[in-house]
């Protein structure tokens, strides 16, 4: 039976729940990552696509707390604690630029002293400074918060980011859609309901979106795949009714628990990583790339796994804050060479690209 699940997902055929959770606990690794290898090499041939892009985190002060988070705190009066201004985010964005950036990822904590017009003034400023960088900013939670500080709906948030500026959004703040591992991990966020109709409205808007998983905590394998299976829907909603956006990218993001509330879990083992990633390739049939986030997957696996359905990575990752508030050992960002010899020591074909996943080409180096 294994066999015939894997040889059909191989072939671009949609599997069930039941069968996507047989595959994680009965195949045989190697057989997974080839059935996916075989899905990403038909949509992308060798090509492992990238982007050159740095992180502004504008805060680290949030009020939700989640167990799982080792980057946030609670109020101003920690001394880990940073708020920067508008005009110090543009600053820094300025000195980044230099290093050829095609892309400002902007998520941070909520406080309620980051008013939606606050996130209006910084993309403005943004774009008139750096008018040729997209903005990947503002998780669904994020945007959720900032909708009720302001007392509107998150559509009607999302109309005003995006008449800021706002270009894409970033698939953080799912964690696990399961109410059960929410009570656990995240008890203070909102539900998996408010994520999904955030990104719902985010697509029928003409905005493209990511999504993410967090793995190797608390969830099952149905809940991981259940996970998957919502995603799924979501995206073939957004196909049958023609939304201009769609999700972009699905990313699986391994549990760090280093400095977090859970620090006496293991994290995930090798295995339980390329099996994810490899499962995901084969479920999210819908979905055009399987990223990776490299800063938390390690260099190493990130090699590896693109021989089991990773076909994009998350980019240069100047300034990265979120992962290393853990104890997680990857640089603080990978220079442009260096993440294509990434790739290329997987085997595969590096191609820059630009937050909408068109190609990048730059200018050679002349002496």
């Amino acid at each position: 039976m294994i066999d015939s699940i894997l040889s059909r997902a191989a072939e671009g055929e949609r599997i069930t729940q039941e069968e996507a959770v047989a595959l994680y606990e009965q195949a045989p690794l190697d057989d997974l990552g080839a059935a996916a290898d075989a899905v990403a090499r038909r949509l992308h041939g060798d090509e492992v696509t990238y982007n050159v892009n740095a992180h502004l985190n504008p805060t680290n002060i949030c009020v939700v707390g989640c167990g799982f988070c080792a980057f946030a705190v609670w109020t101003d009066h920690d001394p880990r604690a940073y708020a920067y201004s508008v005009d110090q985010l543009v600053d820094r964005a300025q000195e980044v630029s230099d290093l050829g950036i095609t892309e400002l990822h902007i998520v941070g904590g909520m406080t309620r002293e980051y008013s939606i017009e606050y996130y209006e003034d910084l993309f403005r400023e943004l774009k008139a400074a750096l008018p040729s960088v997209s903005l990947t900013a503002l998780t669904a939670v994020e945007i959720d918060f900032i909708a009720k500080m302001a007392k509107i709906t998150g559509r009607e948030a999302l109309e005003r980011t995006i008449a800021a500026g706002h270009d894409t959004m970033p698939g953080g703040g799912a964690e696990v859609f399961s109410p059960r591992v929410r009570r656990i991990i995240a008890d203070r966020k909102v539900g998996a309901d408010v994520w999904l109709d955030i990104h719902r409205d985010a697509h029928e808007m003409g905005l493209n979106t990511n999504a993410t998983l967090l793995f190797g905590h608390f969830e099952t394998p149905d809940e991981k795949v259940d996970h998957m299976v919502q995603l799924r829907d979501l995206q073939d909603h957004a196909i049958h009714h023609g939304h201009p956006g769609r999700f972009q990218a699905f990313i699986p993001l391994p549990f760090l628990p280093g400095n977090t509330d859970f620090s006496y879990l293991p994290g995930p083992s090798r295995d339980e990583k390329l099996r994810t990633i490899a499962l995901s390739r084969l479920v999210l049939d819908n979905f055009p790339h399987i990223k990776g986030h490299w800063v938390m997957l390690g260099e190493d696996i990130t090699s590896e796994a693109l021989s089991y359905g990773l076909d994009d990575l998350s980019g240069t990752l100047t300034e990265e804050r979120i992962a290393h508030a853990t104890t997680v050992q990857t640089p603080l960002g990978l220079t442009h060479e260096r993440i294509r010899d990434l790739v290329a020591s997987g085997g595969r074909t590096p191609v820059e690209r630009d937050s909408l996943y068109g190609r990048v080409v730059r200018e050679p180096v002349t002496a």
